[in-house]
């Protein structure tokens, strides 16, 4: 688990998903900022739907691997400069997912999902990284 200051609090959280500033891939909705420049580190929450399952159990079981996973990455990848990340399922996927996972026990389920978001964050940091040459280019270029 992320230690406090390194998770979102729900001012920033209603902030980001009002700013509307995402990215989308696969299962996944990242929405982001660029962190406060007086903080080097980053911030990041997720959010696991009732639409996925009903039962906390199930939520928690994804909401866990997941957080997991991303504490892993963000000591692994380097993101293009510290941001603010908040997490969620991507609604219209909910359904595939469920599918994908309907008949799997809860190991193959947390390695399947803790998969889908490497290759979901990997795009993500891709993405930033562009993102961010491409304003400091044409910051300079101003």
């Amino acid at each position: 688990m992320f230690p406090k200051y390194k998770r979102l609090n729900t001012k920033d959280v209603l902030f980001l998903t009002k700013k509307k500033n995402y990215f989308s891939n696969w299962f996944f909705w990242f929405f982001y900022i660029q962190q406060y420049p007086n903080r080097k580190y980053n911030q990041i929450s997720f959010h696991v739907s009732i639409k996925y399952n009903k039962h906390a159990t199930a939520r928690n079981i994804l909401k866990r691997s997941v957080i997991k996973q991303a504490e892993k990455l963000v000591q692994q990848w380097i993101l293009a400069k510290d941001q603010k990340i908040f997490i969620t399922l991507n609604k219209n996927k909910i359904p595939l997912l469920q599918k994908e996972f309907e008949n799997k026990t809860k190991k193959d389920i947390i390695l399947g999902i803790q998969n889908h978001f490497t290759q979901s964050f990997i795009a993500l940091s891709k993405h930033l990284w562009k993102f961010s040459t491409t304003s400091s280019i044409i910051e300079k270029n101003s």
